[in-house]
């Protein structure tokens, strides 16, 4: 193969692609990234057997062709590159850059040996506005388990999609995030699918350009989704499992309820959760008077008291919640009041912006810790 190319170009895609790369392969291949050129294009592709991530870029091809080459080492190459044109020359067991006044050899592996693509039978298929999807990812996947211990299906996230409408999902058992949006284009009937977080989050970074993303069931088995947008495409597998039944976990109605000042109720919480010190990061809030007061205690680092002011709705309470939690749920309304509902001080409260996202709904149930 041979190909001349922006070097930005190649070095965007061999970038992305090396994030798919699973650092500890023990098959060497896996720690490539493959270049095919064909029809003016390059195809840029990395696997790591779950997550298949391909983007391609125009280039002016002299030869039609397959190469490998390490990713981590290719992408470092690449991104110490100025800005200018590089031609690229492949063979089964190497790769040759000439740029400017410099050459480059690195060494490949058969391109043969690579992974093909995953199937490309294809099942039901629904796409949305690319911006809702990245919001709604961003805005729920921190919510899922990092923690292996806890099963793949809790690190994933639902997506569930009923005609035009798409519901996401994610939970570790402690806190949940939902986010529901209008599909561009639906289905018929409804699906539920159980994504890797991780993939998800690769997917709205790398499809983030795209002015829609299309997403397609693939296999035999139905096990794996396609995101595309543009020239750039994303395979996974699906996890295999039951997702929880996260409605039981929402309280069906709320009796008491206030609205706050978003950043301020960070603010607070962040220094509160200093003193707080321990591993359950615990801050009390007391509402009472249409004010919420926020303290935490600590044998070593002495005490916390913050005061501000909110709009009450129902009896006064007190709860206790982890501060780190609440904050990173606050991290992700982009709205300046944040509305809080409470049903009693052992109850999941529910947390919503005062102001809808554009295009979406966005709901965290918290459970609270005991006092």
């Amino acid at each position: 193969m041979k190909f001349t190319c922006n070097t930005k170009d190649i070095a965007s895609a061999v970038g992305a692609a090396s994030k798919v790369v699973n650092a500890h392969t023990t098959v060497p291949i896996l720690s490539n990234v493959l270049l095919q050129a064909d029809g003016g294009k390059i195809a840029v592709r990395a696997t790591d057997l779950e997550l298949t991530l391909e983007h391609a870029f125009a280039a002016e091809v002299s030869e039609t062709g397959s190469v490998t080459v390490p990713a981590k080492l290719f992408s470092g190459y690449l991104s110490n590159l100025p800005p200018g044109l590089l031609e690229l020359t492949g063979t089964p067991t190497r790769a040759s850059i000439k740029y400017e006044r410099s050459n480059y050899d690195f060494h490949a592996l058969p391109a043969d040996e690579y992974p093909p693509l995953p199937s490309a039978q294809k099942g039901q298929s629904f796409s949305l506005n690319s911006k809702r999807f990245r919001d709604g990812v961003t805005g729920t996947i921190f919510a899922a388990s990092t923690e292996e211990a806890r099963g793949a299906v809790l690190m994933g996230t639902l997506l569930e999609v009923e005609g035009n409408n798409l519901t996401l999902v994610a939970t570790d058992g402690y806190r949940l995030a939902k986010w529901q949006t209008a599909l561009d284009e639906g289905i018929g009937g409804a699906e539920k699918y159980i994504v890797p977080s991780r993939a998800l989050a690769e997917a709205a970074r790398n499809l983030g350009g795209a002015e829609k993303i299309d997403v397609t069931v693939l296999g035999a088995q139905n096990n794996q989704l396609q995101f595309s947008g543009g020239d750039t495409s994303i395979v996974v597998r699906l996890v295999d499992g039951q997702y929880p039944n996260y409605g039981q976990v929402i309280p069906p109605k709320f009796d008491r309820k206030i609205a706050v000042n978003t950043q301020q109720l960070i603010g607070g919480l962040k220094r509160a959760e200093l003193v707080a010190g321990d591993r359950a990061s615990m801050v009390r809030l007391q509402i009472g008077n249409s004010t919420l007061i926020l303290t935490a205690n600590s044998d070593v680092a002495g005490n916390a008291y913050e005061e501000l002011e909110i709009e009450q709705t129902g009896e006064d309470l007190t709860i206790a919640f982890n501060a780190r939690y609440l904050v990173e749920i606050l991290n992700h309304i982009d709205s300046p009041q944040t509305v809080m509902e409470f049903l009693g001080p052992l109850s999941p409260a529910a947390i919503r912006p005062a102001e809808a996202p554009e295009g979406g709904e966005q709901m965290y149930v918290l459970m609270p810790l005991r006092q």
